[in-house]
């Protein structure tokens, strides 16, 4: 068991460790809230080797979101074929986007043609960080396209969008499955290029992106609109059917109702916290004059007719576009 203390650790630590071959103790500092100390814990662990590896293995299961990525990396450099498996099941389920990414990127530097069927499938994975280190790692295994379809979702996870666009009506059915993404930069993308393709697909991606949470991806829809076959005309009707992304009037009248002002704070009007405020000092002061029930009984009519009028406002603020 190592004497030295783990919290507050430097580089000179890690060194002395590595020297100790005290492996379980330098997995403990890929915890460690310092980057630098993390990125060192992680270099010395690949020097370890294979002997590190069960450890390297085990340590894929920590609550610890560095610690797994830390053990990761380690693995990366070590290249043991043993840890394939495991990370392919980090791969796949995985918690955090960042752990799942950096476990693809480590199985293409492993090189084992295990991992390839895990990687392809996960090239229409719905986030592009992982979709982009799966591609990575496929590029290093000299994977090669088993049809055109596979080759185009291998572009888009590589964000190689001039190739996607040049694939025409054959790329419109692999870019509306990864319009799902999270990233509003990727949906525009997307919409942009399907608008310039302007096919039977099309025709369904623009309608479907004028309905986005986004503003911005609306936007490039409305742009791309006309190649899909959409009427000007209809733009407002269609762009009406997204979902509202402004404040709830439910939520701001509750407030304003039990908290008179909050619910203007929360519209993001300045003077709502001061209103808050300054009505509390009054139900206070007036609980220490008649007792603690009466004040709120008295002040609650008042707040319910507040909370309407907070409805109505709510009701006609302008929604983003």
């Amino acid at each position: 068991m190592t004497l030295l203390r783990l919290s507050g650790s430097s580089i000179s630590d890690i060194d002395q460790l590595t020297q100790m071959g005290d492996v379980p103790a330098i997995i403990r500092l890929l915890g460690d809230k310092d980057p630098t100390i993390q990125w060192h814990a992680a270099e010395a662990l690949g020097t370890f080797g294979s002997t590190a590896t069960p450890l390297l293995i085990e340590a894929l299961h920590s609550t610890h979101g560095t610690i797994r990525l830390g053990a990761i990396e380690a693995l990366s450099t070590i290249k043991d074929v043993r840890a394939v498996e495991p990370l392919i099941r980090v791969l796949q389920k995985d918690t955090m986007s960042e752990v799942r990414w950096a476990a693809a990127l480590a199985l293409g530097e492993i090189g084992s043609p295990e991992a390839i069927p895990a990687l392809v499938r996960l090239l229409r994975d719905g986030n592009r960080y992982i979709r982009f280190g799966c591609a990575e790692a496929l590029l290093k295994l000299d994977w090669r396209p088993a049809d055109e379809t596979d080759r185009i979702y291998q572009l888009i996870a590589l964000q190689d969008w001039d190739s996607v666009r040049a694939r025409g009506s054959a790329a419109t059915v692999p870019l509306m499955a990864i319009f799902r993404d999270n990233d509003p930069a990727t949906r525009s993308v997307i919409v942009s290029i399907m608008g310039e393709i302007g096919d039977t697909h099309s025709m369904t991606a623009c309608p479907t992106a004028l309905r986005d949470r986004d503003p911005s991806v609306r936007w490039k829809a409305v742009l791309a609109s006309l190649n899909c076959g959409v009427s000007s005309n209809r733009l407002p009707l269609m762009l009406a059917g997204r979902e509202r992304t402004g404040p709830n009037p439910l939520a701001a009248a509750l407030l304003n109702f039990l908290f008179l002002g909050i619910g203007y704070n929360y519209l993001g009007k300045w003077w709502g916290f001061p209103v808050f405020m300054s009505y509390m000092s009054v139900i206070v002061l007036a609980q220490l004059a008649v007792g603690p029930f009466l004040p709120y009984l008295i002040a609650y009519p008042v707040t319910a007719v507040l909370a309407v009028h907070t409805y109505y406002m709510v009701q006609r603020m302008p929604d983003s576009q």
